[in-house]
C-alpha cells in the first residue's frame, strides 16, 4: 500500500446520511484525505443495521440520540436506547449494579437476556389506520415479546390488559404478541370487534402494527404511550417475573410485592438523567410503582398530516447518549453462559456478576480472580449486539474554525458513560468548558467495559469515533486517548497500539497488565508466575512505551492508592523519566489519591490545562515503535503494525519487537532532551476540599532544523519486516539505507520496486522489549467446576423492598446534585415543565 502525505484538516459538510445510518447531528464531518491512521475501522461507512432499514411505508431518517424525537417525512419518531430493559426496582449503581439485578430473563437462551428492548418507535397515518412501527434490540422469535400501545388520554390512569399489573393513562389499549393482537376499551376492559393489522420482521426486529380508525381515530394532538414485556403463550398474557428467573419465567420480582408490573422497557422517557447506568433511573421506579403514566408522548397528527418536518426534540448542545449500529455481532442481546470464549471462574462481569466456571462457555479454563478479562476473537461480549453507544456533552461554545477538539473516554471495570456525570464540575462539563478550546468527551460503553480493550470490546471504541466524527464538527489534529483504572489500561493499550491518532494521552490510574483484581494486584501483576490471577500472553504496557516518542502523556497515580498499588503505576512513571518521553506524572497523596475519589474528584482542571491546543504529529522525522502480535485481534480490525509512514511491521514471531527509524531527508532533528521538573502543588477537589501531588514532568521542544540527507536510519531489536513510505518520510527510492538490526530485517520502499534485506547481531542500543508471558502453574487444575449443578454466575438474587432509596454512589455527586429516584430534571434533558410531541 502507498500511503500519500495527509493534506488539510477535516472538512465539514452539511447534509444528511445515506442509506440507513443514523443522522441528525448539527454539522457532519468528513476523514481527511488519505488519512491512514489507526485501523480501518476509523474510516468505515456507516454500517446499515438491519434495525436502522425502512422497508414499506416507512420514509424517516433514524434519529441516533437516545431518548429524543421528532418528526420527519410525515413520521413521528421516537428514539429509544438500547440495554435499558431492567424493568423495576432499586436503584442500583456501581459496584452494587455488578453483582445485584433488577428484572432478569427467562434462563431460555431464545430471550438472550434482551428481549423486550424497545430501541424505536415511530407513528404514521394512514387512510384507514394509524400505523406504528416498534423496533427492538434483540429479537430470535417474536412470539415470547408481548408490546401494549396505550393510546389517547383519560382522567385517571387505567389497567393495562392481559395480566401487565401496570396503569397508565388510555382510551384504547393495543396489545401486541408475534403477528396477533386485540384492542380493548381502557375504560371497561372490553374487548373491541376491530383487531390491529399485525407484521413481524424479524430480521430487522420490528413489529408493524396498524389500527383502523374504527377502533381508533386520532386527530388534532394525541397522547401515545408503549410498553414491552414477556408473553406467556399457554395463557395469553404477559409473563410476570417470580422473585428468580427459572428457564420459562423472567426474575427479579421485588420480595413482597405479589403483583409485580410486567414490563420490562417503555418508550417515551424524555427526562431519564443522564447519570443512571442505562437513562432507566425513572423507569425502574415506575415500574416498581406500577404506574408507568409519566413516558408518553404527545403526538400532533396535525403536523404529519401535513408532512411537516420538526427537529425541535433533538438536541444539538450538552449530555446526548448516542446510539450507533457497529460492523459485529456475534450474538444478539447480552452475552449468555453458554456463549463461546466465556470469563473464568471467579472472574468478575458487567452483566453476568461472577462467574463459577460451570457454564459451558467458560470451557476449561482454570479459575482466575480478577475484573473482568479480555475477550479475544473467539470470545461473545458481554454486550454482543449490532446496536452500541456512547455519551457526549457537545459544549455550548461555538466549535472553532477546525472544529471541536475531543477526548474518548474508556471507563473502568464495568462502569458506564452515566457514571461519569456528576455535577457541573463533572469530567463532561470541565472539558467542554476549556475558554477558547472546548473539548467535546466521547464516553464509550465498550460492550460491557469489562473486557480491557481487546476483541471487540477494543474495536467499538473506533467505531464510536467514527461515528461521532460523522455527526459533529470535530478536529481530527486533535483527539486525545484517556480513561480510568482498567479503561486507563484500554486507553494506554490502544493510543500505544495506534499512536498516530492521538495528539496526546491521558491516563487516569491505569493498570499495567491483562487483567487484574484490586487488593491483590500488587503482586499478584508483578510476580514472575501467574498466581491467582491468569494474565493475557503480551499485555504489558511498559514494554510498549517507545511507540509514545510522538505522544505526549499525562498520568495520574496515588502514592497511597490501594486499589492500584504505587508500586504498578510507579513503574511507567521511572520509564518516562529514564527516556526522553514528553510527559506529566501526576502523584496524587491523601484523600485524592485513592483510587475510586481520584477520577471522581473533579480534579480536572490538572488535566485542562496540560491538555493545551497541540495537534498529532502525522509525518514526524522520527518514529519508534513497538509491534505486538500477541495483542493483535484481526477479526474486529484490530491489527496493529503501521504507525506514521512505517507500515507491515511485523516482529519475528509470536513476540514483541521494536523498530527504531529516523529520516535524515525532511532537514530535521530531536531536540535536546529536557531534565525532570519536579513541584508539589495542590487542587481543589469536589469530594475532597484539598488535594496535594508531586508534580513530575518533562516537554520536548520541536525538532531543530539539520542538514537535510537522502538518509534513513533504521534500528531493528526483534523486528523482521517494514515498509516505508519514502514520500511521507521525505526521502527518496534511492535513500540509504543505514541498518543496525539484531537479527534478519527486510526493509520495502513502497512504491519504488524495492525491497533490501539485512542480517546482524547489534540493534544500535535500541532495547528489544519482554514479551510478557509469565508460566502458569496452575494451568493444568482446568475448571473443577466445568458442567457442575450450581448456577453458572453469582448475582440473579431477589429484590429487596429498597426501591425508594436514593441511588448510592461512591464518590457522590457534588453536594446538591445526587438524583432521587423519579427525579429527571438532574441534568434538565428537557426544559422545565415541557414534554416532548
Amino acid at each position: 500500500m502507498i500511503w500519500r502525505k495527509r493534506i488539510g484538516i477535516a472538512v465539514l459538510v452539511s447534509g444528511v446520511l445515506a442509506g440507513a445510518a443514523i443522522g441528525a447531528g448539527p454539522a457532519l464531518a468528513a476523514p481527511a484525505e488519505n488519512d491512514t491512521a489507526g485501523p480501518d475501522l476509523l474510516r468505515a461507512p456507516a454500517v446499515d443495521a438491519p434495525q436502522l432499514q425502512n422497508t414499506g411505508i416507512w420514509e424517516a431518517d433514524p434519529i441516533g440520540i437516545c431518548m429524543t424525537s421528532a418528526y420527519r417525512s410525515g413520521e413521528y419518531v421516537h428514539q429509544g436506547c438500547n440495554y435499558d430493559d431492567q424493568g423495576g426496582g432499586n436503584q442500583y449503581r456501581w459496584p452494587n449494579d455488578t453483582l445485584l439485578r433488577n428484572y432478569t430473563y427467562p434462563e431460555d437462551p431464545a430471550y438472550r437476556r434482551n428481549a423486550a428492548d424497545i430501541v424505536e418507535v415511530r407513528v404514521k397515518p394512514e387512510d384507514d389506520a394509524t400505523a406504528f412501527r416498534v423496533t427492538m434490540n434483540t429479537m430470535t422469535d417474536p412470539e415470547l415479546l408481548g408490546l401494549t400501545l396505550a393510546l389517547g388520554d383519560s382522567d385517571a390512569p387505567r389497567e393495562a390488559p392481559h395480566g401487565a399489573n401496570t396503569v397508565m393513562p388510555a382510551s384504547q389499549f393495543v396489545t401486541v404478541h408475534g403477528t396477533e393482537g386485540d384492542i380493548t376499551d381502557a375504560a371497561d376492559g372490553r374487548a373491541l370487534p376491530d383487531r390491529p393489522q399485525v407484521s413481524v420482521d424479524v430480521e430487522r426486529r420490528q413489529v408493524e402494527i396498524r389500527v383502523p380508525h374504527t377502533a381508533w381515530d386520532p386527530q388534532g394532538n394525541q397522547r401515545i404511550a408503549a410498553a414491552a414485556g414477556l408473553w406467556d403463550r399457554d395463557a395469553d398474557s404477559y409473563l410476570v417475573p417470580q422473585a428468580t428467573a427459572d428457564e420459562t419465567r423472567p426474575g427479579g420480582a421485588i420480595i413482597g410485592d405479589p403483583t409485580p408490573s410486567a414490563f420490562f422497557d417503555t418508550a417515551f422517557r424524555f427526562r431519564e438523567p443522564f447519570e443512571a447506568p442505562y437513562r432507566d433511573n425513572d423507569q425502574k421506579k415506575a415500574i416498581a410503582d406500577g404506574d408507568v403514566s409519566p413516558f408518553f408522548a404527545d403526538v400532533d397528527f396535525g403536523k404529519l398530516a401535513d408532512g411537516t418536518d420538526d427537529e425541535s426534540g433533538v438536541p444539538t448542545t450538552g449530555y446526548m447518549t448516542r446510539l450507533f449500529a457497529s460492523q459485529f455481532e456475534k450474538a444478539q442481546g447480552r452475552r449468555l453462559p453458554s456463549d463461546p470464549g466465556g470469563p473464568p471462574p471467579g472472574t468478575g462481569t458487567q452483566q453476568g456478576g461472577i462467574a463459577t466456571g460451570s457454564g459451558e462457555g467458560s470451557g476449561d479454563k482454570r479459575p482466575s480472580i480478577s475484573f473482568g478479562y479480555p475477550c479475544r476473537d473467539d470470545c461473545v461480549p458481554d454486550l454482543p449486539g449490532r446496536l452500541q453507544r456512547y455519551m457526549v456533552y457537545v459544549p455550548e461554545q461555538e466549535a472553532p474554525s477546525d472544529g471541536y477538539s475531543s477526548m474518548v473516554w474508556t471507563g473502568g471495570y464495568a462502569l458506564r458513560p452515566g457514571d461519569d456525570v456528576a455535577g457541573d464540575k463533572d469530567l463532561y462539563r470541565k472539558f467542554a468548558d476549556r475558554p477558547g478550546n472546548p473539548t467535546m468527551i466521547i464516553d464509550v460503553d465498550f460492550r460491557g467495559a469489562d473486557n480491557w480493550g481487546y476483541g471487540e470490546g477494543g474495536a467499538v471504541v473506533f467505531e464510536a469515533m467514527a461515528d461521532a466524527r460523522r455527526h459533529y464538527a470535530l478536529d481530527t489534529e486533535k483527539t486525545t486517548m484517556a480513561g480510568f483504572s482498567s479503561g486507563a489500561y484500554t486507553a494506554n493499550k490502544l493510543s500505544l497500539q495506534f499512536p498516530d491518532v492521538f495528539n496526546k494521552s491521558f491516563i487516569c490510574d491505569g493498570l499495567n497488565v491483562a487483567p487484574s483484581l484490586p487488593a491483590v494486584n500488587g503482586v499478584a501483576d508483578t510476580l514472575p508466575v501467574d498466581t491467582v490471577t491468569k494474565h493475557e500472553p503480551g499485555s504489558k504496557i511498559s514494554e510498549m512505551l517507545p511507540s509514545r516518542r510522538n505522544q505526549p502523556v499525562m498520568e495520574w497515580a496515588g502514592v497511597n492508592d490501594d486499589f492500584i498499588p504505587y508500586n504498578i503505576t510507579r513503574e511507567r512513571a521511572q520509564a518516562y523519566i529514564d527516556g526522553d518521553y514528553d510527559f506529566e506524572f501526576i502523584s496524587h497523596v491523601g484523600l485524592g489519591a485513592e483510587h475510586l475519589v481520584m477520577c471522581k474528584n473533579g480534579m480536572w482542571d490538572i488535566a485542562t490545562n496540560w491538555l493545551g491546543d497541540q495537534a498529532r504529529q502525522v509525518d514526524p522525522q522520527h518514529v519508534t515503535f513497538v509491534r505486538n502480535p500477541l495483542m493483535d485481534d484481526p477479526g474486529a480490525g484490530l491489527v496493529a503494525d503501521k504507525a506514521y509512514w512505517l507500515s507491515d511491521i511485523q516482529s519475528r514471531g509470536d513476540e514483541l519487537g521494536a523498530v527504531d527509524v529516523v529520516s535524515e531527508g525532511q532537514g530535521r532533528t530531536d531536540p535536546a532532551v529536557a531534565p525532570v521538573g519536579r513541584e508539589v502543588k495542590a487542587e481543589e477537589g469536589t469530594f475532597s476540599p484539598v488535594n496535594p501531588y508531586l508534580r513530575e514532568f518533562r516537554h520536548s521542544g520541536d525538532a531543530v532544523e539539520a542538514e537535510s540527507n537522502d538518509v534513513l536510519d533504521i534500528r531493528s531489536a526483534g523486528v523482521g519486516e517494514i515498509t516505508v513510505d519514502p514520500e511521507r518520510a521525505g526521502v527518496g527510492c534511492d535513500a540509504e539505507l543505514k541498518v543496525a538490526t539484531d537479527g534478519p530485517l527486510a526493509v520495502t520502499l513502497a512504491g519504488c520496486d524495492r525491497t533490501e534485506t539485512f542480517d546482524g547481531t547489534d540493534s544500535g542500543g535500541l532495547k528489544k522489549p519482554a514479551t510478557y508471558d509469565p508460566p502458569d502453574p496452575l494451568e493444568p487444575l482446568g475448571n473443577p467446576l466445568q458442567g457442575a449443578p450450581v448456577p453458572p454466575e453469582v448475582g440473579n438474587l431477589p429484590q429487596p423492598p429498597l426501591q425508594d432509596v436514593p441511588p448510592l454512589r461512591f464518590p457522590p455527586n457534588q453536594l446538591g446534585q445526587d438524583p432521587a429516584p423519579g427525579d429527571g430534571a438532574q441534568e434538565n434533558p428537557v426544559p422545565d415543565g415541557t414534554e416532548q410531541g
